[in-house]
């Protein structure tokens, strides 16, 4: 199988427990891309992270985890500046964020791994805002292009994001070189604001992207490649809160390609309605299931898959 390579920010997420009347803090892993990290390898894709660390206590956290879950960390860097905190917000389960950001470990990422051809590579998120990190991220990503399968998920972040027209060029592109992007509702509001999800990938398809994957929240999501496209309802669930929930989605469409050993954009684009189906089904119903704890913690692959037989 295919290697999952994971580039971006790992952060604490300081999540409100409220007791008493009074709320506290508690300090979770966090970020997107690590999340995505940890769906990938739960659904039994071969990960690691190449994210920046710090070495503080918060970094040395976050790389306890990714041993956990069995993420190589070989090629993670360790950097004397400190973790990217996060204060989130949970309204009607949905997460909002307060971010403490300067000068971080991520920030400061400036990745040169050597990852292998037809490899899987993943970037995203806030680690694309600030620079010098965003443009070294970008641009390793784009140098690799080529020789690999390239993953972007915008996720976006507006309380992050002064400078929405920088952040949205470099996505652009990243996305005209990328064989699959993951956008959501929000992201799409940003990039193409009035369009619909399928206006959005039906540009982005012929434009030359392989698969355009767009999440719409407890709807559920629309997937179209260059030869079908097709759209997945939410489940009805007792949610506890929806973070991780994107992010449970990315990387569980990085496990699926890799367990498909899909090794091009060509192989990606002619992924049939079939296909379609059942590697959106999956990545729904894993972050359903996500759902229904607290926290981002994705299922593994027979968990998603018992979900699945148990709605059927």
């Amino acid at each position: 199988m295919k290697k999952v390579w994971v580039l971006g920010e790992a952060l604490i997420d300081f999540v409100p427990l409220i007791a008493n009347g009074e709320t506290a803090f508690v300090p979770r892993n966090g970020g997107s891309p690590y999340n995505a990290a940890k769906a990938a390898a739960r659904q039994g894709a071969e990960v690691g992270f190449l994210g920046a660390l710090s070495t503080d206590l918060f970094g040395d956290k976050l790389a306890g985890e990714l041993l956990r879950e069995g993420i190589d960390t070989a090629s993670t860097p360790r950097l004397s500046n400190p973790t990217t905190l996060a204060f989130v917000e949970l309204e009607s389960g949905e997460p909002r964020y307060a971010f403490f950001n300067t000068a971080t470990a991520t920030q400061m990422t400036n990745p040169d791994a050597e990852i292998g051809t037809n490899d899987i590579l993943h970037v995203g998120s806030i680690s694309l805002v600030d620079q010098p990190g965003a443009d070294n991220i970008a641009n390793f990503a784009l140098r690799n292009a080529d020789r690999v399968i390239l993953s972007v998920d915008p996720n976006a972040r507006p309380v992050m994001t002064p400078d929405v027209e920088d952040w949205r060029n470099r996505l652009f592109r990243l996305i005209d070189a990328a064989d699959i992007v993951k956008l959501s509702d929000e992201d799409l509001a940003l990039l193409a604001p009035g369009a619909s999800a399928e206006e959005f990938a039906g540009k982005l398809i012929g434009n030359g992207v392989p698969l355009v994957v767009v999440t719409t929240g407890p709807e559920g999501a629309f997937a179209r490649s260059a030869v079908a496209e097709t759209r997945v309802g939410g489940h009805r669930i007792e949610i506890v809160d929806a973070v991780g929930a994107g992010d449970t989605v990315t990387g569980t469409i990085l496990a699926q390609a890799a367990s498909r050993n899909l090794s091009s954009g060509t192989e990606i684009a002619a992924l049939d309605a079939n296909a379609l189906r059942e590697i959106l089904e999956l990545a729904i119903a894993s972050a359903a299931v996500n759902c229904m704890r607290s926290g981002c913690n994705p299922p593994t692959l027979d968990e998603a898959r018992a979900f699945l037989a148990e709605r059927s």
